[in-house]
Parts: structure tokens; C-alpha cells; sequence
């Protein structure tokens, strides 16, 4: 990210502005992926055991309740944005890029909870294999074609929206590979 910062010249103070962003965004993601993961053995407990309705119910739970953190988490963040980029950095200039990099890192804020909750879903019922094409979609497919067209066509608030541009495709991702591993866990057995 320094070469970006640097080759466009966006300088320290961008890149200053976005370490500290980039932390405020990673409270509100580390709870949601903390959450999820600590629900993977009630997944696969119920999962294993045949008790769909069960794991379904804690999957719907879970859901509500990370998009209701994660929506809270993302207005309070907002809300107080100029005071806690202050706290770490006291600079005019850093404040005034970190008011719009604030805002990017945390507008995934409410949807980065069903993303690994899809994650999680994925892997707690044995299917890998659609976890790690998701995971790979987040971080290479999408992610660096993005950073490069978006940082080409917007500059340096392109590379800084990249991230949540990514999520929301990969977000699309899991919830599609999610839905169909679902209907086929549903399906009735042949007999």
C-alpha cells in the first residue's frame, strides 16, 4: 500500500490517514469475525446431529444480531470519527483525509457480520470448497483488479474504497455459494 500511496503522490499524510482508519474499521470487523467463529462448533454440532432447524435458527440469530452491532458499531464510529482519528494523530491535514477513509473503512460496518457468517456457514457444514473460493474471490480476484481500476479512475479515494467495494462482491459470492449448498443440505434424499 506505501508504493500506491507514494507512486500517486498521496504522500505520508494519506498514508497516516489510512493506518488509522484502516484500525477504527478493524473494531468493527474483528467483532463481527470473533461472533461468527465462535458459533462454528454450535454449527457443526447441529449440523452433524440432523438438527437443521436448529442451526438455521442460530444462523437467523446471528444474523440480526451482527447487522444490528455492526450498523450501531458503523454510526457510533461516524459519529465520533474527528475525535478518534484525534487521538491517535493531532494533525489538521491527517483529520481531513481520515474523515472520508474513516467513512470507507467502516461503511461495510453492518454487512462484514453476514459475510462471515457465510464463511462460516460454509465451512461448519463441510464445504471448504466453497469457503476458500469465496475467501479467494475477497482477496485476489476481486481485490486486485479493484485496487488498480479504482485507484486508476479515482485516484487515491479509489484505492481507499476498494475494500468495501470487494466486500460487497464477495458478500454476493457467499451468499449465492451459501444459498446453493443450502438447497442441496435441504434437498430430500433419493431413495
Amino acid at each position: 500500500m506505501g508504493t500506491l500511496f507514494g507512486s500517486g503522490g498521496y504522500g505520508s499524510v494519506a498514508l497516516a490517514a489510512q493506518g488509522v482508519s484502516g484500525k477504527i474499521g478493524m473494531v468493527i470487523t474483528m467483532l463481527a469475525m470473533g461472533i461468527c467463529m465462535g458459533l462454528q462448533p454450535a454449527i457443526s454440532y447441529n449440523f452433524g446431529a440432523g438438527n437443521l432447524k436448529r442451526m438455521k435458527q442460530i444462523i437467523r440469530s446471528t444474523a440480526v444480531f451482527t447487522v444490528c452491532l455492526g450498523s450501531t458499531l458503523t454510526i457510533a464510529c461516524y459519529l465520533a470519527r474527528n475525535a478518534i482519528i484525534a487521538a491517535f494523530i493531532d494533525n489538521a491535514e491527517v483529520i481531513a483525509y481520515g474523515q472520508v477513509f474513516v467513512f470507507a473503512s467502516i461503511i461495510i460496518g453492518p454487512f462484514y457480520g453476514l459475510y462471515q457468517l457465510c464463511q462460516t456457514f460454509l465451512q461448519s457444514t463441510g464445504k471448504a470448497s466453497y469457503a476458500t473460493a469465496v475467501a479467494l474471490m475477497d482477496k485476489e480476484l476481486f481485490y486486485l483488479p479493484l485496487l488498480f481500476l479504482l485507484g486508476r479512475a479515482f485516484g487515491l479515494y479509489g484505492i481507499i474504497f476498494t475494500g468495501a467495494v470487494t466486500l460487497f462482491l464477495s458478500l454476493a459470492a457467499g451468499l449465492v455459494f451459501s444459498f446453493l449448498w443450502n438447497r442441496k443440505i435441504n434437498a430430500p434424499v433419493a431413495g
